[in-house]
């Protein structure tokens, strides 16, 4: 959009400071189990962490209870000739697994992707990959079957075979008649989507082609009649089908394709009308989705996919049915990265996902969890295996539960009681904004966080005294400090410019070479693009300082200034995984508040807003202002009286008395009283009387990580 074709909201006053803070806290434990939430959840590596390879994993109940799950391993994938796939054991009633042992291993040969499951008559399959010249879409897919596997060690294989599906001319039509029929592209694939679709379907009509490099990832479907459905995709072909066998496994057969652009490695389930649905990947164009199909026909013939509106990076997504009829989904749950897994449940059979938690959540680049295997056992407990990458850590990790874990991370009335405060009580997060704009507000930043009045705070990097703040927060391990987002530069003499380069981000700057003065004129002339590289840059910043920041926030609520700019704010918090001021505006009350005051309240900024994966705010203020300091203090108590139960965040911006501050802005006697209050003997007594419960960041993201 042209910079002059802007507008902006007539009423906009959405000055929220609106913070969101957090902290690099993440579990990633190192013991070989791990209890959490209770006795419900347990997890442990299936192995050592090491810095082999590894990948891809499966697993399946036996009858008498144990678990067998099996991966692949070596110094790479189908390019390292020494790649095998390796199993091992967890007795029933055990917590620990036994010793890993070799499953199939082609000399020479890359054996990938294997699955494990059962058939009607409980035999044990094992499917995987042998990749051929080290091409993905030259790979075999070879199987072996067990009927003696519940003693140590590997099964005894009864039979081996390689499965050779045979698509005929059908299979070319199929790929063109869906082609047509598919949604057009998104613009980055408009120009190139024709050939390239006219190239799969030529590739399509060779039949040496189609009848290699299909490959397994999630284990089958087997229908109440015995049929069953091995989920299967093409890296050559870019799409994925269904091998089916009606003789339990002895012999399979292809269905026509699954038409689409990049969707691979289908999850499949049985609604209760019969339909076959199958969840995928998104190998293709943005935005980056689940992909869905269905089949009328137990599995022969697909719907052209879709997208849907759940994220996907290009990773593999499980979804299973539960015995309740639920239905859970693990995956990736972003459009970029495998660094969050997160574990969803649905009562309507996928229409809507309405519970989330993670068994994962590391900052970007700190860490990937992904291809996972979901099972439910006999005793109702859900089983997950799945592929654990930190930097020189590798294992595959094993995660259980019972389906209710999944929703005690929303129980509760407000998001206070969900992070585990206690029931119908007032949480406050006292937040000391404008750190590091002068020596000032650092003065009183630094003491109210030495005397533990207030430890939360945050700095606007752009100012000259930014630098010195942090560096003394860094003998403050108690301090709660995070980054003051700041795009604009608002007081008459005392100013500053961006981080950015000026040249890459010339819509943050006035005439001056200085920020904007108002959150309007900011939302006028910068872009998302320039916005984001510019809060990366004040959050990169304070860690090339060497604080972690606990929280971000927003100085005068820029980035709730457009829902561009909100997007890019929550977005950029939940990749460095540092909490941003999210208020959760699905309270009406809340929402008409806000509107009522000249917020922009739309559907799109609360569904924005209730997207977001990191704790939230029930709600939000300021310290009231007053005439003397007695009137802020009477307003202020009035303000917290008034507030309904939940956590709520009160921002101020204490600054010492000065005359130099007198110079900086015409609000200095109110910063200075608020530099005062909250040592007041009076207000703590408030807080005590008034059984008000105080919280930092720092706590609220500890609290975030235990749920």
């Amino acid at each position: 959009m042209d910079k002059t074709t802007k507008t902006f909201p007539a009423r906009f006053s959405f000055v929220l400071h609106v913070l969101l803070t957090a902290g690099f806290f993440f579990l990633m434990c190192d013991a070989e189990a791990q209890q959490n939430s209770g006795s419900t959840y347990r997890s442990e590596y299936i192995f050592p962490v090491q810095e082999k390879h590894v990948h891809s994993s499966s697993v399946v109940e036996l009858p008498n209870g144990d678990l067998l799950a099996c991966w692949f391993e070596g110094s790479g994938e189908r390019k390292a000739n020494d790649v095998k796939v390796m199993g091992a054991r967890q007795k029933k009633g055990q917590t620990q697994w036994g010793e890993p042992f070799v499953m199939a291993d082609t000399p020479g040969n890359p054996d990938c992707n294997p699955v494990l499951f059962l058939d009607a008559k409980k035999r044990l399959h094992l499917t995987w990959v042998v990749v051929v010249a080290n091409r993905w879409e030259a790979s075999l897919l070879k199987t072996r079957l067990s009927t003696d596997y519940l003693n140590d060690g590997p099964p005894k294989w009864d039979w081996q075979d390689v499965i050779l599906l045979k698509p005929g001319e059908e299979f070319a039509e199929a790929l063109e008649t869906g082609f047509r029929e598919m949604d057009p592209p998104g613009l980055a694939w408009a120009e190139y989507a024709p050939q390239y679709e006219r190239m799969i379907v030529e590739a399509a009509k060779n039949p040496v082609k189609r009848e290699v490099g299909w490959m397994g990832r999630i284990q089958p479907l087997v229908l109440e009649n015995g049929r069953i459905l091995m989920p299967l995709y093409s890296d050559g072909y870019n799409v994925s089908l269904v091998a089916i066998s009606d003789d339990h496994g002895d012999t399979w057969k292809p269905s026509l394709p699954i038409v689409g652009r990049g969707n691979i490695q289908p999850a499949l389930l049985q609604k209760k009308d019969g339909t076959i649905v199958a969840w995928m990947r998104d190998n293709g164009d943005a935005p980056q989705r689940v992909i869905f199909s269905s089949s009328k026909d137990n599995g022969y013939t697909w719907s052209v996919s879709k997208k849907t509106a759940i994220p996907n990076p290009g990773a593999s997504v499980e979804v299973i049915a539960l015995d309740d009829g639920n239905w859970l989904m693990v995956n990736n749950d972003l459009e970029d990265g495998r660094n969050r897994l997160a574990v969803s449940l649905s009562d309507d059979e996928g229409t809507t996902w309405k519970w989330k938690r993670y068994v994962e959540y590391v900052p970007k680049d700190k860490g990937g969890f992904s291809y996972p295997t979901a099972i439910q056992t006999s005793d109702g407990r859900v089983h997950i295996t799945y592929s654990f990458h930190t930097p020189g850590r590798k294992s595959i990790k094993h995660v259980s539960f019972l389906p209710s874990w999944v929703k005690e991370a929303d129980t509760g009335d407000t998001n206070a009681e969900k992070l585990g405060f206690p029931k119908g009580k007032k949480v406050l997060l006292l937040h000391m904004d404008d750190l590091g704009m002068c020596r000032e507000a650092n003065d009183a930043g630094k003491y109210y966080i030495e005397n533990d009045y207030i430890l939360s705070g945050a700095v606007m990097m752009p100012c000259e005294n930014a630098e010195e703040f942090v560096e003394w927060a860094k003998t403050q391990p108690k301090a709660d400090v995070g980054v003051h987002l700041t795009l604009t530069s608002e007081w008459k003499s005392w100013r500053w410019p961006p981080l950015t380069d000026p040249e890459k981000v010339p819509g943050l700057l006035d005439s001056q070479g200085k920020m904007w003065r108002s959150v309007p004129e900011v939302v006028m002339n910068a872009t998302p693009q320039e916005v984001e590289m510019e809060i990366r840059a004040q959050i990169e910043k304070m860690l090339a300082w060497g604080y972690q920041p606990t929280h971000i926030d927003t100085h005068m609520g820029t980035l709730y200034g457009s829902p561009e700019f909100l997007k890019v704010f929550l977005k950029v918090a939940e990749e460095y995984k540092i909490p941003a001021n999210a208020i959760d505006l699905s309270n009406p009350k809340v929402a008409a508040f806000y509107s009522a005051e000249g917020y922009p309240v739309t559907d799109e900024v609360i569904e924005i807003l209730g997207n977001y994966n990191l704790p939230h705010l029930d709600n939000f203020g300021s310290v009231p202002k007053g005439d003397t300091y007695e009137k802020v203090k009477s307003n202020f108590f009035a303000l917290v009286n008034a507030l309904d139960p939940g956590i709520t965040e009160i921002i101020f911006h204490p600054s010492v008395e000065t005359e130099n501050m007198k110079t900086i802005t015409g609000s200095w006697q109110q910063r200075a009283w608020e530099a005062e209050m909250f040592a007041d003997p009076e207000v703590k007594k408030f807080f005590k009387d008034n059984d008000i419960i105080l919280t930092t960041w720092r706590e609220v993201m500890e609290r975030f990580e235990k749920k």
